[in-house]
């Protein structure tokens, strides 16, 4: 039921990301800054995708990927971002 789920939610989407080499060099780096594995694939791959914002609701990966310098994207939380699209 949950593959179903998230296939379900995965056909609505218009772009998908790959797991490249440097997607997996910074993941590792994030890692090293004490950010857990599967937080820091997605926070990569925001990274080097261009996001402008790395949303997160999980206040202990907030605290932690809001102080490493040089991603490419800001992270926030849903009240952090609510303000910067609503410009």
């Amino acid at each position: 039921m949950r593959k179903s789920e998230v296939m379900s939610i995965a056909a609505l989407s218009s772009e998908y990301l790959e797991i490249t080499d440097e997607v997996e060099a910074l993941a590792l780096r994030l890692e090293k800054n004490g950010i857990g594995a599967m937080d820091a694939v997605h926070l990569a791959l925001a990274s080097t995708a261009g996001a402008d914002f790395f949303c997160t609701s999980d206040d202990k990966l907030f605290r932690k990927a809001k102080n490493i310098k040089n991603l490419g994207c800001r992270v926030t939380t849903i009240l952090g971002l609510i303000p910067e699209i609503t410009k």
